[in-house]
């Protein structure tokens, strides 16, 4: 790390700036300004005035604004203008995303990992990058991802990108307080899942790699647990509910496979109608083969004819 020599006004100013850096990237980011205050200096006191020129020439868009900003520091061009120069061109005027898919909150997931001072001018300025890169048009989610990838240093990059796999079409913002009352070992995972499942409906993909994420379980381990019980389901109820019985009755009078009929018949319907279960016993052996269809039992080809009632 270089050995600089500070007046009191410039360690001042360079204080500032450390501390609109995130805590996280303090000890990534400190060598690199000591590296540009260097040259700058040339061995002499780094002053404020040789930390202001270093925010405003050698710092990348868009922190280099955030924090002339939140150091009050001007452009240079507004420090000193040219007495000749013609009128500047207007900005132009803010951009007002049309925003595809989920587009808009991960955009807004991105922003919450600026510190809260730097916000307002990172918003403006990653709005800018996407009118860009979206030409004017329709924000969708891969430009969101490819300014997080080429903009976003890490760790707060990472976490970013894992953040956009928890997305889906589902709440999922329940994990957290679960998590915070089991704690993140591998032995409260079904307790985690079971309630995680009681409270969304079911268990989607992004609520397992949420839960792995947030836990550092692995997902092959959630995964695992998540299918190994058949008390987990991976798919949202449907509006209706269909018990097959595969008890021994059951299966030995099914003469004519009607079970199998009701079973394939379900699976294979594209609508999300029914939801199904298989059970050992209904306790209907008088009724052989029993299904219960939204509470009421339901023998045979009657069975059968309700169910293509509810799937059409």
């Amino acid at each position: 790390m270089a050995d600089l020599k500070w007046s009191s006004d410039g360690q001042e100013m360079f204080g500032k700036i450390m501390a609109i850096v995130p805590e996280a990237m303090r000890d990534a980011v400190k060598p690199m300004l000591y590296g540009f205050l260097e040259k700058r200096a040339a061995g002499k006191p780094v002053t404020a005035d040789i930390v202001a020129a270093m925010v405003q020439n050698d710092l990348p868009e868009p922190q280099r604004t955030g924090i002339m900003e939140a150091l009050g520091l001007k452009k240079p061009q507004e420090q000193a203008p040219a007495a000749d120069a013609g009128p500047s061109a207007p900005p132009p005027p803010p951009f007002t995303p049309q925003w595809q898919g989920k587009s808009e909150v991960m955009f807004e997931l991105m922003l919450n990992e600026v510190p809260e001072a730097l916000r307002g001018v990172f918003r403006g300025k990653l709005l800018e990058i996407l009118r860009q890169k979206s030409k004017g048009g329709s924000v969708t989610e891969s430009h969101v991802t490819e300014v997080v990838k080429e903009i976003v240093p890490d760790p707060f990059k990472t976490t970013i990108l894992k953040k956009y796999t928890e997305l889906g079409d589902v709440d999922l913002s329940c994990i957290d307080a679960i998590i915070a009352r089991y704690g993140t070992g591998q032995e409260n995972l079904t307790y985690i899942l079971h309630e995680t499942q009681d409270t969304v409906g079911f268990l989607p993909p992004e609520a397992l790699r949420a839960i792995s994420n947030k836990t550092g379980i692995a997902l092959s381990t959630v995964y695992n647990v998540a299918t190994f019980y058949k008390s987990f389901r991976m798919e949202p109820k449907g509006v209706h509910h269909v018990k097959i019985c595969n008890g021994t009755a059951c299966h030995l009078k099914d003469r004519d496979g009607v079970l199998d009929t009701i079973e394939n018949m379900v699976s294979q319907t594209s609508a999300k109608k029914v939801t199904m279960e298989k059970t050992l016993c209904l306790g209907c052996c008088d009724c052989a083969p029993a299904v219960v269809i939204d509470g009421e039992v339901a023998q045979g080809t009657e069975a059968k004819t309700k169910v293509e009632k509810l799937l059409a």
